[in-house]
């Protein structure tokens, strides 16, 4: 009796403690770190705003239509897929630890001016305020970014989170491409330039050049390397005056004709294709790419 009576004290001894510990446990950690950091509704979202070294970019609804400022002060279309992209990355933020519970660490982990300000907005209601750090590296697999909430002083790290992914550079959310067809659905290319013009056409399977054999090879790499056209380099300094002196025309199967054309801007080419109205290009290298003379599709065969 007496032995059952030690046990059973013994045993009420050990669920005292159990709750004691997980008490003040839970009171301890409710206190200093946050098991959520981003709760936002994407579907929801109608502007972000990223701040980094000086420079912010916002992104902004309006009605269906995403569009994003420019260092050139122009406001132009964002791609929906690109803001998806962004959001989805905010959402994988999962405070995984706690590593500084006050603000003379905030330098350590770089989230104090050196890092990167995100602000989401739901209509009129701000949503997450977000201060991205410094990468950091867990073996040779894992990989966290220290974060905090702007008006909190804790810093976490976000296990499998890549803050590199806040871009502030506008041409990340831009439509970047030029061209759309596959390679094969071609049958007519059309060339003017101002001294001249010339048309390939597709014949029975064979490519012809004025009405002669064109060189097949060189003639799929052209075709291949417009199909999925895109670049980067937006030309926002650009005003479109008078008649561009270089237009390519493609015909394609079963949809509408592409047409990129190339303007002169102080010596450099500008590229303005249909496919993606809005917006210009510069870059050198797209000459070679696009306007090609008809010596490059001259049948090598004898």
């Amino acid at each position: 009796m007496k032995s059952t009576l030690k046990l059973l004290g013994v045993l009420g001894i050990l669920i005292a403690l159990y709750f004691v510990v997980q008490f003040t446990t839970d009171r301890g950690r409710s206190k200093s770190f946050r098991s959520e950091l981003v709760r936002i509704d994407t579907a929801a979202v109608t502007r972000l705003q990223i701040e980094a070294n000086g420079e912010q970019l916002v992104v902004e609804k309006g009605g269906s239509q995403w569009r994003v400022n420019t260092t050139a002060g122009k406001n132009v279309a964002a791609t929906s897929s690109s803001v998806k992209g962004i959001l989805n990355s905010l959402m994988s933020v999962k405070p995984s630890r706690l590593v500084a519970k006050d603000e003379s660490k905030w330098k350590d982990y770089q989230v104090d001016s050196a890092g990167t300000r995100v602000e989401v907005f739901e209509g009129g209601e701000k949503t997450l305020d977000l201060v991205v750090g410094r990468f950091n590296m867990e073996g040779q697999r894992q990989f966290s970014t220290y974060v905090r909430l702007f008006e909190e002083p804790e810093v976490y790290s976000a296990a499998n989170f890549m803050g590199a992914s806040l871009s502030t550079n506008s041409a990340s959310y831009r439509n970047q491409q030029l061209a759309r067809f596959t390679r094969d659905s071609v049958y007519q290319v059309t060339f003017e330039y101002p001294d001249s013009a010339f048309t390939l056409s597709k014949t029975d399977g064979k490519w012809l050049l004025g009405g002669q054999p064109a060189d097949s090879a060189n003639t799929a790499k052209y075709l291949q390397g417009i199909a999925y056209l895109s670049n980067r380099n937006f030309a926002d300094d650009f005003n479109p005056v008078g008649s561009p002196l270089f237009s390519v025309t493609y015909l394609v199967k079963s949809g509408n004709p592409l047409k990129v054309e190339g303007y002169l801007l102080n010596g450099e080419l500008v590229v303005h294709s249909d496919f993606n109205a809005e917006e210009y290009f510069k870059d050198a290298g797209l000459r070679d790419k696009i306007f090609k003379g008809s010596t490059y599709f001259l049948s090598k065969e004898e």
